[in-house]
């Protein structure tokens, strides 16, 4: 018996079929790179999203790169289109929303994913956020990685516990 709530067997009972996660960049950085919080980036951080498309290709383009890369995973599947390197919700809402409006657009996508950290979650990112579940499910991914403070510092997260609790607030609002 399972003591938690896997992700997998929700989104195959909540979809009715496989969902696999389709890689996708927005061009983000990062606070914590671009000098407004740091210039080295979290000790853990290389962007991550090592399995995503080309950020240099147009978004339509990325999800078709992103489902030739997991080939015959991807039969019969749908999709989450997942923004996951760096912050994607660090830059202007007007560059944003197209971009996540793209990777929605699909039939076979069934919903977006975004990760971000707690600190770059704005009113006017929230709004758009609301705008777009009203098309289709949006996770929102916050890096936490660990709740002591003196780890945080360590690891150069550049944020404390209390932001992560308040965005995962301002969220559920």
């Amino acid at each position: 018996m399972e003591h938690y709530n896997a992700l997998s067997p929700y989104l195959k009972n909540r979809f009715g079929c496989k969902i696999c996660k389709l890689s996708l960049s927005a061009g983000c950085t990062c606070p914590n790179r671009d000098g407004t919080l740091g210039t080295r980036g979290c000790m853990f951080c290389s962007g991550s999203g090592e399995f995503a498309a080309s950020g240099l290709a147009s978004i339509p383009e990325q999800l078709e790169q992103a489902k030739l890369i997991l080939g015959k995973k991807a039969h019969n599947a749908r999709f989450i289109a997942y923004f996951q390197e760096f912050t994607n919700t660090y830059g202007d809402v007007s560059r944003l929303e197209p971009l996540f409006l793209q990777a929605m657009e699909p039939d076979d996508v069934v919903a977006l994913s975004i990760a971000t950290r707690p600190d770059c979650l704005p009113e006017d990112i929230l709004r758009m956020l609301s705008r777009l579940r009203e098309k289709k499910p949006v996770f929102v991914e916050l890096g936490l990685q660990t709740m002591h403070d003196e780890t945080a510092r360590y690891i150069r997260r550049g944020y404390r516990l209390p932001v992560f609790d308040a965005a995962v607030d301002r969220l559920h609002t």
